[in-house]
């Protein structure tokens, strides 16, 4: 079976790995509008030559990053 997955945010991300590993799915397309690969409210904005990473306020930061390295 295929399956397609709407959003590249955190939740989108996590469903893509869950059945990405399920018996019996082929293969799991991630559909995502912008750019970057977290979506939702997870950005990077320039400002005066500085990279600053916005969003994510209300996430425990080791978690985010332990499933960052699982989905790579």
């Amino acid at each position: 079976m295929k399956v397609a997955v709407i959003g590249g945010g955190v939740s989108g991300l996590g469903s893509a790995y869950v059945l990405a590993r399920e018996d019996g799915i082929k293969e799991v397309v991630l559909f995502e509008k912008e750019e970057s690969f977290f979506g939702g409210h997870g950005k990077t904005m320039r400002l005066e030559g500085v990279d600053l990473d916005i969003g994510f306020i209300v996430f425990n930061v080791g978690s985010l990053l332990d499933g960052e390295d699982q989905l790579g």
